[in-house]
């Protein structure tokens, strides 16, 4: 699966370089898993931007992250995990839940701008996270277990369907036949 994916599954034109920003969003709890999810979007192709506290000094203010918050040509990845639902639902208790807490509300925000409808952001499942980890708003959209359907997330990553549609005919030829009148109707 590394590195050939979206050479292998090329169905149609290819994504316009400028759709292939990816930023992920994510609790401390799932830190160990998100550099090699993001190594492998990486070698798919993809630019992710991880998410983090601990930006370089260049990076101190919000506006990097608010740059890939606004920026519509950018998936965002929320990277699930037990303690993500608690940061953003709770009390956030250290810096890095009041940071996931900030980037999940204006991600909250955006879905509710665009008339409870999402576009960009994409649930993943890491660790030992289930549906109940992901925030409400997030529930009636796909979710992906990673590594489990890592072939259907580069799918969504790539905005391509695992089926290709069948051709639709150029003309539609409609044929009307007159249907005889049964004999034995009652008349009113």
């Amino acid at each position: 699966m590394e590195g050939s994916f979206t050479k292998e599954r090329g169905r149609g034109p290819g994504l316009l370089e400028d759709c292939r920003s990816i930023f992920i969003t994510y609790s401390c709890d799932a830190a160990s898993e998100i550099l090699p999810f993001a190594d492998f979007l990486n070698k798919q192709g993809f630019r992710p931007t991880i998410d983090t506290v601990d930006a370089p000094l260049n990076y101190t203010d919000i506006s990097w992250r608010d740059g890939f918050l606004k920026d519509q040509s950018t998936l965002i990845i929320v990277a699930i995990s037990p303690k993500y639902r608690a940061d953003v639902e709770g009390i956030a208790r250290d810096n890095q839940g009041l940071h996931t807490k900030y980037i999940h509300s204006m991600m909250q925000n955006e879905f509710i701008q665009q008339g409870c409808l999402n576009f960009r952001f994409i649930p993943v499942l890491f660790l030992n996270a289930a549906l109940e980890h992901v925030p409400g708003w997030l529930q009636n959209t796909k979710v992906y277990h990673w590594p489990r359907h890592s072939e259907d997330l580069l799918l969504r990553l790539l905005r391509r369907e695992r089926y290709a549609p069948p051709p639709v005919a150029k003309e539609i030829s409609v044929i009307i036949q007159p249907v005889p009148l049964c004999a034995t109707t009652p008349t009113l």
